[in-house]
């Protein structure tokens, strides 16, 4: 069963629905006057409204991004939209984030899966949006990134210079931020922008699914503290992100849910030769219970 939340009633640029087993998945629709996937003020503010909704509602457990055009992901940030911006003087610092980082900042820390089905080519703050996400995957042939600022005159202002080297390493950013060059979904998939990428756009829409479906079937809390635990070296130095990671764990053990998943891991054949030798089999059955 699926239903759109009463929240996604009204949006233009988006589809939104959830299904009964915790997925919710966002499919852009946006139709602007160029006929492609720009990054409108419109699909800014739904984006921003469907983060906030999902980030606080517990009966959504994973959130898939993906668009109904093949061809365009998320081409870039509308350039009419940045031409009306207010320019700073050199040497002028921002003290404090704007609605953007604010944005990409709920999504990345939000404590479900974030999954982007990345089909057809992203670019400038497109891929900046992308990036936010937990996992991404493409298709190649088709999948392309570009952080295409520098050769507008611009410098990447959306938490691209941030995350990218993080992904790929700094050489490899600079190549793309510097270089405005295209990446393919094999070279992505390789450079650690892309998770996977898959042949056509039917295996990645059949992995995507079913790997949200297998992560909704998980404990929520397991998985807020398992994502919260990976962020941690983000906020905070090496020692103390590897306390906030052992507190985490320990945290877990508490819960009712974690000792009986223990237990029917080990009545299926778990520490046994046979019950390892098919992992995925004996841990498949820990959500059936």
């Amino acid at each position: 069963m699926t239903f759109t939340p009463a929240f996604a009633k009204k949006y233009k640029t988006m589809k939104v629905t959830v299904h009964s087993n915790g997925v919710c998945v966002a499919t852009m629709c946006s139709k602007d006057e160029a006929g492609l996937g720009l990054l409108t003020g419109r699909l800014f503010r739904e984006f921003a409204d469907t983060v906030e909704h999902v980030a606080k509602d517990e009966a959504i457990r994973v959130l898939v991004m993906r668009s109904s055009d093949e061809d365009f992901w998320l081409a870039h940030f509308d350039i009419n939209a940045i031409q009306k911006l207010p320019a700073s003087q050199l040497g002028e610092h921002e003290a404090a984030p704007n609605a953007w980082h604010s944005l990409c900042d709920q999504l990345r820390s939000m404590p479900k899966a974030t999954i982007a089905e990345v089909v057809g080519r992203v670019g400038g703050g497109g891929n900046e949006f992308c990036m936010n996400f937990d996992m991404r995957f493409g298709v190649r042939g088709s999948t392309s990134f570009c952080q295409m600022e520098v050769p507008l005159g611009l410098s990447p202002g959306g938490t691209g210079c941030i995350n990218l080297p993080a992904l790929v390493g700094h050489g490899r950013a600079f190549e793309m931020i510097l270089g405005g060059v295209d990446v393919d979904a094999e070279t992505a998939e390789r450079w650690g922008l892309l998770n996977r990428c898959f042949p056509d756009s039917a295996a990645c829409r059949e992995y995507v699914d079913a790997l949200a479906t297998r992560i909704a079937s998980f404990p929520p809390y397991a998985v807020k503290a398992a994502k919260a635990s990976v962020l941690a070296v983000e906020r905070m130095p090496r020692r103390e992100a590897c306390l906030e990671n052992l507190s985490l764990f320990n945290q877990t053990l508490a819960f009712p849910e974690a000792k009986r998943r223990m237990e029917v891991f080990m009545r299926s054949g778990g520490q046994t030769r046979a019950g390892e030798l098919a992992l995925q089999e004996t841990l498949g059955k820990l959500s059936k219970l």
